[in-house]
């Protein structure tokens, strides 16, 4: 099919849009927080400061799609303190209401030529209007000749280009930090990003992905796999059984959402992130609050598995043995179990230790107390900051490649729970979730596991 792209995938044009607007958008950062420090303004004066900016990146990362709109979906979790909230509420618009959506003349024009059927034999209708737009693809409501509920994913024509632009442009930079120095080698990170960017590209990988899942997070059934149609999809095009119910976004953003619902909808995200890794060794790494659904009946619909990820046996075990140590109130062997699990420790050992210890004292206060508050999370900021007294000792401790997106998942998570403002037993619901994987392990994992030390039921005490 000669298509015409709805993606601009140049190389450099891309390059140079993304340079321009990081650079306007940290001067306007700086100019607003020191305006506010000189007139004591509030977060509200600053949020109207700084809407602007954040509109603006929405319109340059929506419309650039691909990988560019992925960062901008990440910030907009991850780095919450940069911006205010209202300036954050339009960032949020990058998770499924990015700007610059197909006409519906083109969206037909690929499912004519990706399908090989005239939609009235495919559907008994479709909306030409879309759901839903984000970094790939565009979503349109359908129903079966049967009369069942689906939703069309149709990706975007040209992101394939855009991603490999972004990803050259992304290998150039890589290359020019390892001429730093060793210190800053990150072509192992680089092709891990590149193999998932690219397979995401492939809906009909989505499906195997999704399958995956679904057969990992049998022990939760409160968890929800949407049901997906392989004979109605295809490399660009994904059907998929419609999920009815407000996304956790909508959760998060609805002031009337009761502190229950808001715990019961975390505790299940846990259980969504941890399980499956956990018991399987998988784990759904495009957490972002547009990909969970809240059904009627309580459970949690999950979407979206494209950079579903299944990791190395060493790597697993090694965080069951971090665990264990946690629920037991026990220091673990962090350099230890680290170097099992695949991490390259460089320089000075004592330093290395020193880090990895405050490390761990920050990312595990969710899971070290009996109630914890995401709503006041500051791990990513308390992070940033300490890592100002170790020098170059984090950059020493090089983490495997596989674990970059495990980071992707458990940051994503961490933001979308601080974004759901949920509170409660968080290390209770993670010892729940970890009794229930460890009860149903994959063969693999039974041996190197064991019983442990925390095998203290009360599964369910969370749930509607």
């Amino acid at each position: 099919m000669t298509r015409k792209n709805h993606v601009d995938g140049g190389r450099f044009s891309r390059m140079a849009r993304m340079a321009t607007m990081a650079a306007r958008t940290t001067a306007e950062l700086v100019a607003a927080k020191a305006v506010q420090r000189v007139t004591g303004g509030d977060e509200l004066d600053l949020g109207t400061a700084l809407m602007p900016t954040a509109e603006r990146m929405v319109q340059v990362l929506g419309e650039m799609k691909g990988a560019a709109t992925k960062i901008g979906q990440f910030v907009s979790l991850v780095d919450q303190d940069i911006f205010p909230q209202e300036a954050k509420r339009a960032l949020h618009k990058l998770l499924n209401q990015a700007p610059q959506r197909m006409a519906w003349s083109q969206v037909e024009a690929v499912l004519l030529a990706e399908l090989q059927r005239p939609l009235s034999q495919l559907f008994a209708d479709i909306d030409p209007s879309p759901l839903a737009a984000a970094s790939l693809g565009q979503v349109h409501r359908a129903t079966l000749p049967d009369g069942r509920a689906v939703v069309v994913k149709v990706q975007f024509p040209g992101v394939d280009t855009a991603i490999e632009s972004d990803l050259r442009n992304a290998a150039m930079m890589a290359k020019a930090l390892s001429l730093a120095g060793g210190v800053f080698d990150n072509k192992h990170y680089y092709k891990e990003l590149a193999t998932v960017l690219r397979r995401e590209l492939d809906y009909r990988q989505e499906i195997e992905q999704a399958e995956l899942y679904r057969a990992a997070m049998a022990p939760w059934p409160d968890l929800l796999v949407p049901q997906y149609f392989a004979d109605l999809s295809s490399e660009r095009v994904l059907t998929i059984e419609f999920l009815d119910g407000p996304t956790m976004l909508e959760v998060a953003q609805d002031a009337n959402s009761s502190a229950d619902l808001r715990f019961r909808i975390g505790a299940q995200l846990v259980a969504a992130t941890w399980g499956p890794f956990l018991r399987h060794r998988v784990i759904h790494a495009d957490p972002h609050p547009g990909n969970y659904v809240v059904l009627p009946d309580g459970r949690l619909g999950v979407l979206d598995f494209g950079a579903t990820k299944q990791f190395s046996l060493p790597f697993v075990h090694a965080y069951w043995r971090l665990l264990d140590a946690a629920f037991s109130r026990k220091e673990a062997d962090l350099f230890t179990i680290l170097v099992d699990a695949g991490f390259d420790m460089q320089g000075d050992r004592v330093r290395a230790e020193a880090w990895l210890r405050d490390l761990s004292s920050v990312v595990e206060r969710p899971f070290a107390r009996d109630h914890y508050d995401w709503g006041g999370c500051r791990i990513v900021a308390d992070v940033i900051a300490m890592k100002s007294n170790y020098g170059l000792t984090p950059l020493r401790v090089r983490a495997p490649e596989e674990s970059l997106m495990f980071y992707r998942s458990a940051a994503g998570a961490a933001g979308d729970l601080r974004m759901l403002r949920s509170a409660g037993n968080f290390r209770q619901v993670l010892m729940d979730v970890a009794d229930r994987a460890r009860g149903d392990l994959a063969p693999e994992l039974q041996a190197a596991v064991g019983a442990g030390p925390h095998q203290v039921g009360g599964w369910g005490q969370w749930q509607a």
